[in-house]
């Protein structure tokens, strides 16, 4: 009986498969909860693992970074690879580089700085693999390693090589910045090592030369030890090792940012450590299960830091700035809070936004500016991105609408919750300009009116395009911007489809199922499909693969047979389709709600449900809603939730016996100042107005115009 026991287990057990036990770190290790291997987002996927050890001095006086990098790299992939490619991104800012051939192509005069002139952006100075010495080619910002032996699934390599990178200040954006800092410099380092590109499950090798857009890198770890003059304070990706020996307790009270709240904007900076080139602080971090390490350098930051579950939530400021960002650390907290709850939980140790005159993420750090209230959105956009860019890794330079688009849904989403549907705004010191100040729509500042406002002027470009082939164009130029309008419009026009519940946990889906792993659309839109069950081809074939609007209105309304029986007269003249929710207001001034399904899906909605309306391009490009209204119909409106991103909505209102809604004008004076887009209604301006001819002499009278 023993032995037939035995025997079952054994062959149990050989039928069983090997599960593999990793501890080659603690990034690479089947005891990290994060960690790719442990919970696959789909069966047969695989990334690649990468480790760098980089040791770097920053030079305050020649401004260069002088670096040794030790990389450990995992061959996860079924391929065996002869090669592998890095990016060298600064090099996109020397003389010859095809970014500048880009800007000559564009009418753009570059004018570089004197390494930039020199061909200096970043440089290898000698390049080994498992210590032997490895062939390399170099085009432009793509470097080609010939391995000495292939490296086969499986298996991992060592390569080794020592660098230098140049800060510079030529007249063309670097997010590799030095600027003046009240007498030092500050330095913003991003993108500043060598770095190997990413060979996924999709294309194999990523080797876009970088053209001042996006980026994509593998997950990995990093041990980075940063070398400066013991004057700056720095703040990196990743969790600080020395703490004690660099920012002790005693230093930490005299840099809080409370200590600074009433200095005035702009005032020179007090001296806390003095400066000496040849005292020097070497500042350790410890980052896993990121794709990218940056840092921020400033003699003159100061630091505030909330907590919330844990998460150090820090607010790194120039002192001159400190008393517009005395709310920063809370405002960071509540951010971190939001998302977690809303989306999924921020899974690593700290954020930092930092006062670093940009608008940029990277993972744990942000590089912002300005002050409050005017940063929130900055902040909300930037921390938002280390949901979708820094958690979910996409391959922004193939497919940027899957972070910036996300990112963007998430600052409205963000600051809805946290300040409401009204976006909070400075006071303008002109007491005239305070006269015609009015509140801004977040949803529509944030989302709707720059893709509303491109799609009603045929601006629009498919949203699912290579994020450097957008008109060959540069920065957020040749329709580029509908990354993100469109794209985030795209999330709150699924969420009008779907329903706000089954919307909101189907992002979450997505995001546990692709956190710290490497999606594209197709499995964005897979993961959708899977937790939904909705049949939702329809919909993201016409948002990201094509141009097609929306564009809905009201063509009448009249009285039928029957009591308090009205006819609803509905045009679709927009070549996509979508479900439509409409409003009636009685005569007495209750409201009726009303939704009308594209297809067999129907949304949980408190609304009556009216019969299907099927229609696309030319076909179905009317219908007629029967209701019943006690007491008679005042006026319909299209959407009350302000979420269908319509082209046009001034015909979305229909008040009964009028030609036009008086829902659908806005009148106002007009103040001769630049007028906010108002996407939702017509706007008409009236000012007093004097001319004067010869026949009639001087008249006195209304000036009146409009403008949608």
């Amino acid at each position: 009986m023993f032995r037939s026991i035995v025997l079952v287990c054994c062959l149990l057990l050989a039928g069983a498969p090997a599960i593999a036990q990793l501890n080659d770190n603690d990034f690479r290790n089947s005891n990290n909860p994060l960690y790719w291997q442990n919970h696959k987002p789909t069966k047969d996927y695989w990334q690649q693992d990468v480790h760098y050890g980089i040791m770097a001095s920053i030079d305050e006086e020649t401004n260069m970074i002088d670096g040794h990098e030790v990389i450990t790299y995992w061959n996860n992939s079924p391929d065996t690879l002869p090669v592998v490619y890095f990016h060298l991104f600064q090099n996109a800012f020397v003389k010859g580089s095809y970014l500048h051939q880009l800007e000559k192509m564009n009418k753009v005069k570059s004018h570089l700085g004197k390494y930039e002139q020199e061909g200096n952006g970043i440089v290898l100075d000698g390049l080994e693999v498992d210590n032997h010495a490895a062939n390399v080619e170099i085009d432009n910002t793509v470097m080609k390693v010939i391995l000495p032996k292939p490296l086969y699934p499986g298996h991992k390599i060592r390569i080794e090589l020592n660098f230098k990178t140049y800060f510079d200040n030529g007249s063309t954006r670097r997010r590799m910045a030095m600027y003046d800092a009240w007498g030092f410099k500050h330095y913003n380092g991003t993108q500043w090592f060598p770095k190997l590109c990413v060979y996924d499950r999709k294309f194999g090798w990523d080797t876009y030369q970088h053209l001042n857009r996006e980026f994509y890198g593998d997950f990995g770890s990093y041990d980075v030890t940063l070398n400066f003059a013991s004057n700056y304070i720095v703040e990196a990706t990743g969790e600080l090792q020395n703490r004690k020996e660099v920012l002790p307790d005693t230093l930490r009270e005299k840099l809080d940012i409370k200590n600074f709240a009433h200095k005035k904007w702009n005032e020179p900076p007090s001296i806390i450590i003095p400066y000496s080139h040849n005292s020097r602080k070497s500042w350790h971090f410890v980052a896993n299960n990121v794709h990218d390490f940056a840092f921020t350098a400033d003699p003159s930051y100061r630091i505030g830091t909330a907590y919330w579950h844990g998460i150090e939530c820090v607010a790194l400021v120039q002192e001159p700035h400190a008393a517009g960002w005395q709310n920063a650390p809370e405002f960071i907290a509540r951010i971190i809070k939001t998302y977690s709850e809303d989306i999924g939980m921020y899974q690593y140790p700290k954020m930092v936004a930092a006062d670093a005159r940009d608008g940029m993420e990277y993972p744990m750090l942000t590089l912002d500016g300005g002050a409050n209230p005017g940063y929130r959105k900055l902040l909300t956009h930037e921390i938002g991105h280390n949901w979708f860019y820094g958690m979910v890794g996409n391959n922004e330079t193939y497919s940027a609408p899957m972070d910036e688009g996300f990112t963007q849904f998430l600052t409205a989403w963000s600051l809805r919750r946290i300040d409401g549907d009204t976006l909070l705004t400075g006071i303008p010191k002109s007491w005239y300009r305070r006269q015609f100040t009015e509140p801004i729509n977040t949803l529509d500042i944030n989302v709707l009116d720059g893709y509303t406002y491109d799609a009603l002027n045929q601006n629009e470009v498919p949203i699912n395009t290579q994020s450097d082939d957008f008109n060959n164009a540069l920065n957020q130029g040749g329709g580029y911007r509908e990354v993100y309008y469109k794209t985030a419009s795209m999330l709150y026009n699924l969420q009008y489809v779907l329903g706000d519940s089954l919307f909101l946990h189907a992002m979450q889906h997505y995001f546990k199922q692709w956190q710290f792993a490497h999606p594209y659309f197709e499995d964005f839109r897979t993961s959708v499909f899977d937790y939904t069950h909705v049949d939702l081809n329809w919909f993201f074939d016409e948002w990201f693969t094509t141009t097609k609007q929306i564009d809905f209105g009201i063509g009448g309304i009249r009285k039928i047979k029957g009591a308090d029986s009205f006819a609803i007269h509905l045009r679709r003249t927009g070549a996509m389709q979508m479900p439509v929710d409409f409003t009636v207001t009685a005569k007495d001034g209750s409201k009726h709600s009303f939704y009308i399904p594209n297809n067999w899906y129907q949304k949980q909605t408190e609304a009556t449900i009216l019969p299907k309306w099927y229609g696309w391009g030319k076909f179905g490009a009317s219908y007629t809603a029967y209701v019943q209204i006690p007491g008679g119909i005042k006026n319909v409106a299209i959407d009350t939730t302000g979420r269908l991103a319509d082209r046009a909505m001034i015909d979305n209102y229909k008040s009964r016996g009028l030609p036009i809604s008086h829902l659908a004008i806005k009148t106002k004076l007009d103040g001769g100042l630049a007028e906010q887009i108002e996407r939702r209604k017509y706007q008409l301006f009236i000012r007093p107005d004097v001319w004067y001819n010869p026949i009639d002499g001087v008249k006195v009278g209304a000036h009146v115009e409009g403008d949608y």
